[in-house]
């Protein structure tokens, strides 16, 4: 998979997944909490300690790389979730099977890209906006401001939900005003266009391609 990011800066490019990923297990107290800043936040200050502890260890293997992602991403992000919003109108054209996989070539296509991006991470400042609660209990978001090692700022809004044993889950991520979700659900229509409409030829062709979200400071 081409990485996500391709067009930003290398820090960049690596950063935001280390954030995403940083929705790591909890104790069962926090995953039960009222607001979902307190879960993103305990996660962020555990996941980035354990990289910088581990990064010799997760350099040399790979295997171990991918594992400490999947362990990461599977419980604690909504991919079937991500994975319907992206195929659009064409979710309803598809068959189980066809759902399925898409899904399994989607949560793939993450963990291989996110991988690269947790041994990145270099003790970038990553700030807590304050938490305003919405009118939905069930609906959170949670404001992240980036730091990057040129000065540049980046603002990375987390949209979280509940499911329904009611702990939060990563649903969409928005950077510096760039929605990733709408952005793939267009980028699998561009696929399915190439490929004739045809859903088995578009999710084998699958790539999310470059995302323009920031330039650098020089």
């Amino acid at each position: 998979m081409v990485r996500l990011f391709t067009s930003l800066s290398s820090r960049l490019v690596l950063v935001l997944p280390a954030l995403l990923l940083a929705l790591s297990p909890l104790p069962a107290a926090a995953a039960g909490e009222a607001n979902p800043q307190v879960v993103v936040k305990s996660a962020v200050d555990t996941l980035t300690a354990r990289i910088v502890k581990e990064r010799q260890a997760l350099k040399s293997s790979p295997a171990a790389l991918n594992q400490l992602v999947e362990q990461n991403i599977t419980p604690f992000v909504d991919i079937p979730g991500i994975a319907r919003g992206v195929m659009g109108q064409f979710y309803r054209q598809a068959s189980d099977a066809q759902r399925a996989r898409f899904t399994e070539v989607f949560k793939q296509s993450m963990v291989r890209t996110y991988a690269n991006g947790l041994i990145a991470y270099d003790n970038e400042k990553i700030v807590f906006k304050p938490y305003r609660p919405g009118d939905d209990p069930a609906r959170g978001q949670v404001d992240v401001e980036v730091t990057l090692d040129s000065g540049t700022v980046v603002p990375v809004t987390f949209q979280m939900q509940r499911d329904a044993q009611g702990n939060w889950k990563a649903r969409n991520l928005i950077v510096n005003g760039l929605n990733l979700g709408l952005t793939f659900r267009k980028r699998f229509a561009e696929v399915m266009e190439q490929n004739t409409n045809n859903i088995d030829k578009a999710i084998a062709a699958w790539s999310p391609g470059p995302v323009d979200v920031v330039k650098d400071k020089k």
